[in-house]
C-alpha cells in the first residue's frame, strides 16, 4: 500500500523515477523495484523523498 502511494505521489507532482532515483543515489530500476514492492524501502530514503516533495 505504502508503494502505491509513493508512486501516486511522485506521478501527481510530475516526477520521473529517474529523479526520485538520483536523489536515493541509485539507479532507476533499483528505484522501480522499490516501488513495485521488489526491494525495500529504508527509512532514510524515505525521509530523503519526503524531503524532496515538500520542496
Amino acid at each position: 500500500m505504502q508503494k502505491e502511494k509513493l508512486r501516486t505521489v511522485r506521478k501527481r507532482k510530475g516526477y520521473t523515477q529517474q529523479q526520485i532515483a538520483d536523489i536515493l543515489a541509485t539507479d532507476v530500476s533499483n528505484y522501480s523495484w522499490k516501488e513495485s514492492d521488489d526491494v525495500k524501502i529504508t527509512h532514510r530514503e524515505l525521509d530523503k523523498i519526503s524531503t524532496f516533495f515538500l520542496m
